[in-house]
């Protein structure tokens, strides 16, 4: 199963739009889908011809009721395809977690505990970086950022990749990004030049699906469908099922966690008489090496190799004693995220400790 937060913290950039219009073309695959609604706006929710008064249970409860589970809150709206509706409500979820410790994993939790039969599950958020889309982003393995032609969501583009690397760094949470151009009209020289600087910038993320600007868009809201069932021969719904299309071609390349494994897929560093085995889960990472006081925190450190299942390993010969280390994750130094044993540095951060025996 694989679950993708849709975010970007500019609104009006296609986020809604595409959360719906690739649901709809992932379910045309064949694919078993689930569209969560996770902005209060609601606008995924009316994309499909629903309103508040449609349904009773929303991911407000999911957030805030400890007895509801996803399979509860569901709306079939299409063949193979679910939705998990919102309404404004959700703005409410916020401040009623205010105080609540781990209340950035609600999401998370919650579907770890709900029956989760799809191929995909798909999470709207709403345009900002706030408890909502955290929730969302820390329950996902990926993330589509659509980017619309302007140099707003190129400063937008920047936070995003920020907040990813915040992640990263505090949470131990690596999520692989996706960026997708969004209502490109590609004759004016000004929205060529940004999409050279995509290119150039985000040359590993960047999709190659380009979504073209069309009315058929807003023609397909005001009838309560995705462009996909609107007007299934648009360019619209061809753009949405290249998009689909390019995603379901990488499953090859994204290694997949069982729902029932997510907790522990990576564990801390395993010692035995051969060694000591280190682990890393971080699939988005073009380079993960690890350095420590067993290679007197040499700058380059070791490298670890990916293995077929996405996680990076490294086995070492180290002497009896306590040994601290790091992690380098693509330039970045970060404690390892699944080893609980840390002592503080002399930076007002913490090392990850092993000790051999």
């Amino acid at each position: 199963m694989r679950v993708v937060a849709l975010a970007n913290q500019k609104g009006g950039c296609g986020k809604t739009t595409t959360a719906t219009n690739l649901a709809a073309a992932l379910a045309e695959l064949g694919k078993q889908v689930l569209l969560v609604d996770n902005d209060p706006q609601g606008h995924a929710t009316l994309t499909f011809g629903n309103h508040e008064r449609d349904f009773s249970l929303s991911t407000y409860d999911l957030y805030l009721s400890t007895d509801v589970r996803v399979e509860d809150a569901i709306l079939p709206v299409a063949p193979n395809l679910d939705l998990v509706p919102a309404g404004i409500e959700l703005s409410g979820v916020e401040p009623s977690l205010a105080q609540e410790p781990a209340r950035e994993y609600r999401l998370r939790d919650k579907f770890l505990a709900s029956a989760m039969p799809y191929d995909y599950v798909l999470i709207d958020c709403p345009p900002a970086v706030g408890l909502l889309t955290f929730n969302a982003l820390l329950a996902a393995g990926e993330v589509v950022i659509p980017v619309d032609a302007s140099s707003y969501s190129l400063q937008a583009v920047r936070k995003m990749r920020e907040t990813l690397g915040l992640l990263r760094e505090r949470k131990g949470h690596d999520l692989m990004p996706h960026i997708v151009m969004c209502d490109f009209d590609t004759r004016p020289r000004f929205v060529r030049m940004i999409m050279a600087e995509l290119d150039e910038i985000y040359d590993r993320e960047l999709l190659e699906t380009i979504v073209h600007h069309t009315v058929r868009f807003r023609e397909a809201v005001g009838s309560g469908q995705p462009v996909v069932t609107f007007d299934p021969a648009s360019r619209g719904a061809h753009d949405y099922r290249s998009l689909a299309a390019e995603l379901v071609a990488q499953e090859t390349d994204v290694a997949v966690v069982a729902r029932e494994q997510w907790p522990q897929q990576a564990g801390g560093p395993a010692v035995s008489q051969a060694g000591v085995r280190f682990e890393a889960d971080f699939p988005a990472a073009a380079a993960v090496r690890i350095s420590g006081s067993f290679c007197d925190w040499s700058d380059k450190g070791l490298p670890l190799n990916r293995r077929e299942d996405g996680l990076w390993e490294c086995h070492l010969d180290l002497v009896e004693g306590e040994h601290e280390y790091r992690f380098i994750v693509d330039g970045s130094w970060i404690p390892d995220p699944h080893n609980s044993q840390t002592v503080p540095n002399e930076f007002g951060g913490a090392n990850s400790k092993v000790v051999v025996t």
